[in-house]
């Protein structure tokens, strides 16, 4: 018999697969432990660190961009310091403080606002095309400053500083959780939440910031991650997340800063809880009787009869005791070839024996106990593989459903943002357009529109609301309904496509005034139609699950994944957390009406047009998608009871096609055989045990054959077949 083929290779792999698999359960399902530092809760403050330190990145990167562009238009025609920093002041109302110096001698040529804290800086070393910002302590604290280069009448090329301070964004985090921002030599520039007091936990501080600085991020991406500090007496211990201000590769603004952002909490001690502790032991030891099983089983039941069948066809082929009855199996394929095996004997002993008659009706064979096997199979990996539904009463740890409710309003923040900063855009651009020719102003809008990807199309429009200059896409709306307050706004309430604008009338602005949304005369005014695509990619960050962007009657605007424009919110759930989240952030977990989820819900907020709008972001992270012990253990399960399916599903294929198959098409030939068919030849598909009962059946039709003479004819046969040279 074979050793690598036959009936008894898929038997002994389905026994090993299916001991390997309870291994497998008991040590992965079985063996799991509660962690009290569950990765949900380190995650949560990793994210929250990436998050801010992407709120940051884009500040630091969008405040050195405007002032560039805004010094970069006096080239052609330079001004006088003091004109530069008054239109600076009109457009933008982020610094606290502009100045216009010589960066040869430092001498301040104009200074606008709080004093910029100048002395002790070597201003020569910042006069390159792209200076980068520096941190410099001052009386009231530490202050960024930019730089960029501008073209002034009477001193020529002078150096434009705006100084601020650099801050966290304004969202709000629970008592317990302190967001801090670090330089390079772990000085803390701006802290927000619980004041760290003890030494232990800023120790922990200390460390991740280290962390964030011998860790090489990938290409684009900055260096971010979490660690749990050691317990204390009370078993309580503090959890932080880390993430670098810097992306790696490419020309960034904050890279010669050195920040780092750092999200710490406590977490209690108190382990979670696992569903049945003792499932996976449970599973594992049924598993293992259950392979015991199926092997005696399948063995009792196909391969001993198999065995039978071929040791009584080689008694025959051997003219061994033909007078004893052939003894093989009763029931499917082998009893059919038993019974043919016992007419074959009485035609060799009485060649002048009638062929038998046809063979009764087929019944259920070797599929049969296949089936059952597999079902026995289904029997204990159907129950695990359900765990991995979700699974109501998981308990999801404060932590992270704070930390769902503040990246969400980090992600509110983010829309808004950028939402005012291209507004503050169209009204630095508004005053060079307003006596501009038209080609000068075509020229104009097609270099912003070019240095920025937030905008889809710029257009002005005249007093009647026609066309005056115009830069990409085409224009959503003209005419005189088009004109109106300057600010945020929605150009249309239906359609394939939001389209969110903003728009600056073209007369410049009161100065240190906010004049968005403010009773203007009928006039010119410059709008800017955002791309959806720009607004949809700040909703993307990992770990926040699913994210809308809806107006104020919760159609939905953006959203990080497909979604139908003007529609529905999906989650009907978060409708009525939507309402809790008019004036702040909230997050809560939803358990009813659907898999359980956590959803948050927080307002654009803010001063100005874009809070008047009543606009809000919207996620919902599935529970099931959280890493927390349930999870784990719940994931494991399932794995193990896909393991079990697929060495079932192997296995058992294996056994129905190299055996049950063949076994099945040798059934039908032996019966023809014993009816009188004595032209079909028998070869063997493979060489094993089902081929070795096709060779002894050959050679028991050879030798009918040569019998043939003393027996009269009554059947007629099919043509013959050639014999394959193998079977000779």
């Amino acid at each position: 018999m074979p050793l690598l083929g036959g009936i008894r290779p898929p038997i002994a792999l389905l026994l090993v697969l299916l001991l390997a698999v309870a291994a497998i359960t008991a040590l992965a399902v079985g063996g799991l432990r509660v962690d009290d530092t569950p990765q949900a809760v380190r995650e949560s403050h990793q994210y929250a660190a990436e998050d801010t330190a992407a709120s940051l990145r884009a500040g630091l990167h969008e405040s050195a961009t405007d002032l560039r562009r805004a010094a970069a238009r006096y080239d052609a025609a330079p001004a006088e310091p003091a004109a530069v920093l008054s239109a600076l002041g009109q457009a933008y109302h982020k610094w606290r403080g502009t100045a216009v110096v010589r960066p040869d001698t430092g001498r301040l040529l104009a200074a606008r606002g709080e004093t910029v804290p100048l002395a002790g800086l070597d201003l020569s070393r910042v006069t390159d095309t792209a200076p980068a910002p520096v941190l410099v302590p001052s009386a009231t604290g530490t202050r960024l400053l930019t730089f960029a280069l501008v073209a002034t009448k009477a001193d020529g090329r002078a150096l434009l500083v705006a100084s601020d301070n650099l801050r966290l964004p304004g969202i709000a985090t629970r008592k317990e959780q302190t967001i801090q921002v670090l330089d390079a030599a772990g000085a803390v520039l701006d802290s927000t939440g619980a004041e760290l007091g003890a030494e232990a936990d800023r120790a922990v501080v200390t460390g991740a910031r280290e962390r964030a600085a011998r860790e090489h991020p990938a290409p684009g991406g900055a260096a971010a991650g979490s660690l749990a500090g050691s317990p204390d007496a009370k078993g309580v211990r503090r959890v932080a997340g880390y993430a670098a201000v810097a992306a790696a590769g490419g020309h960034d603004p904050a890279a010669p800063l050195g920040l780092t952002v750092v999200s710490t909490s406590t977490v209690d001690g108190k382990p979670g809880s696992l569903r049945h502790p003792a499932l996976g032991l449970a599973a594992a030891g049924a598993l293992l009787a259950l392979a015991l099983l199926l092997a005696w089983y399948l063995s009792r039941s196909l391969q001993r009869p198999l065995l039978r069948l071929f040791l009584e066809s080689r008694r025959l082929t051997r003219g061994e005791r033909l007078d004893l009855p052939v003894r093989g199996p009763k029931r499917r394929e082998a009893g059919r070839i038993a019974r043919a095996l016992e007419e074959l004997r009485l035609q060799l002993l009485d060649p002048a024996r009638p062929p038998a008659p046809a063979a009764p009706k087929r019944r259920p064979g070797t599929a049969l106990p296949l089936a059952l096997c597999a079902v026995l199979v289904l029997g204990w990996s159907g129950p695990l593989l359900f765990l991995g539904g979700n699974d109501p009463t998981v308990r999801v740890p404060t932590q992270v459903v704070a930390g769902q409710r503040d990246r969400t309003d980090t992600a509110a923040d983010r829309i808004r943002q950028a939402l005012n900063e291209g507004y503050a855009d169209l009204r630095s651009l508004a005053p060079e357009l307003a006596g501009a020719s038209v080609g000068k102003a075509d020229a104009l809008l097609r270099a912003t529109l070019t240095e920025h990807d937030r905008y889809r199309a710029l257009y002005v429009l005249g007093a009647n609301g026609e066309v005056l200059a115009h830069a990409g896409d085409a224009p959503h709306r003209t005419g005189p309904q088009a004109l109106g307050a300057s600010g945020v706004l929605l150009l249309n309430s239906s359609g394939r496509e939001p389209r969110i604008a903003a728009r600056a009338a073209l007369t410049a602005a009161p100065a240190d005034a906010e004049s968005e949304g403010a009773a203007e005369p009928p006039g010119p005014v410059l709008i800017g139609e955002f791309k959806t695509d720009f607004l949809s990619g700040l909703l993307v960050r990992p770990g926040l699950g699913r994210v809308w962007l809806v107006d104020d009657r919760q159609r939905v605007l953006a959203a990080n994944e497909g979604y139908s424009s003007f529609g529905e919110l999906p989650e009907g759930r978060a409708r009525a957390l939507l309402a809790q989240a008019r004036k702040s952030a909230a997050a809560e977990v939803l358990r009813g009406g659907g898999d359980p989820a956590l959803f948050a819900a927080a307002p654009l907020g803010g001063n100005g047009s874009v809070a008047k709008l009543g606009w809000s972001v919207v996620t919902a992270h599935p529970v099931a998608w959280l890493h927390l012990d349930e999870n784990r253990a719940d994931r494991r399960a399932v794995l193990a009871g896909m393991l079990g399916l697929a060495a079932a599903a192997l296995c058992l294929g294996w056994l129905f096609i190299a055996v049950g198959l063949p076994l099945r098409r040798l059934a039908a030939s032996a019966e023809a055989l014993a009816a009188g068919d004595r032209r079909t030849v028998l070869y063997p598909v493979h060489h094993d045990e089902v081929g070795a009962v096709a060779r002894s059946l050959e050679l028991i039709r050879q030798e009918l054959v040569r019998q043939e003479p003393a027996r009269p004819r009554r059947t007629a046969a099919p043509e013959s077949v050639p014999v394959p040279a193998h079977a000779r």
